[in-house]
């Protein structure tokens, strides 16, 4: 919530890139990132100046053929560096990808390989990820059951990842309930 806002009078519209963009009478530099995936779907609210980009997708043997048109060489080197299965991880440098072309507003348009992993190292059940074309920027993924949540940010800012851990463990719980 920003200031005494109701919700009522937040609204999110479609930028030209069909980017998100968040109309707020009382604040300018508002912005949102949103992904969505089955049935589920998540945000991250966050200022102009702190930039900040999401990504979920459901992990599937059926979207390997897809997802490694747009992995690299170096890439699929890094893939032993995680302890996850093929599929796991294809879809996991997907939500890496695509949550930095969120936070460039380029979103599929742009080729994949622009957005290159150069680095992956999983720690405490987060992996950091680390590009080859854009070294401000670092990407925390989590697994989440049958999905992969990545969240993009500037390398240099410091945030709670145990928080968002915690909340999507929170989330994670209620999916497994819902069954």
């Amino acid at each position: 919530m920003v200031g005494d806002e109701s919700l009522e009078r937040i609204c999110i519209e479609q930028g030209i890139f069909h980017q998100p963009v968040v109309n707020l009478p009382s604040a300018t530099n508002v912005q949102v990132s949103i992904t969505h995936c089955d049935d589920l779907a998540a945000g991250i609210a966050f200022s102009e100046e702190l930039p900040m980009g999401i990504d979920m997708e459901r992990i599937s043997v059926d979207r390997n053929k897809v997802l490694e048109t747009q992995m690299t060489v170096k890439e699929s080197s890094l893939f032993s560096c995680l302890p996850y299965s093929y599929e796991t991880t294809l879809t996991l440098f997907w939500t890496v990808k695509e949550a930095l072309s969120k936070i460039l507003k380029t979103g599929l348009t742009t080729s994949f390989h622009i957005y290159e992993i150069s680095q992956v190292e999983a720690r405490d059940g987060v992996v950091y990820s680390l590009f080859e074309n854009f070294p401000q920027y670092r990407t925390a993924s989590f697994i989440l059951g049958d999905y992969v949540c990545s969240i993009t940010y500037p390398k240099k800012t410091e945030w709670s990842v145990a928080a968002v851990k915690d909340v999507l463990q929170e989330i994670e719980h209620s999916m497994t309930n819902r069954l």
